[in-house]
């Protein structure tokens, strides 16, 4: 499988990020619609969305709450 191909699929999970910074945490629904949308798996859509979080945490983005 090619390495890095959520590069072209990102854009939806970022906008979705966006969108929801102060609770970036999707449903298991959202989850599945995304995953829908990118042609990804649920699997690799929630590691997208916990590596998101802890990117924007490491760069003290972070604008909710930790769970």
């Amino acid at each position: 499988r090619p390495k890095n191909a959520t590069r072209e699929r990102a854009p939806a999970l970022k906008a979705w990020l966006n969108e929801h910074r102060k609770n970036p945490y999707p449903t298991k629904g959202e989850k599945i619609m995304l995953a829908i949308i990118t042609k990804m798996t649920l699997t690799q859509v929630s590691t997208w969305f916990a590596n998101a979080r802890r990117r924007l945490k490491k760069e003290n983005k972070m604008t909710w709450a930790p769970r």
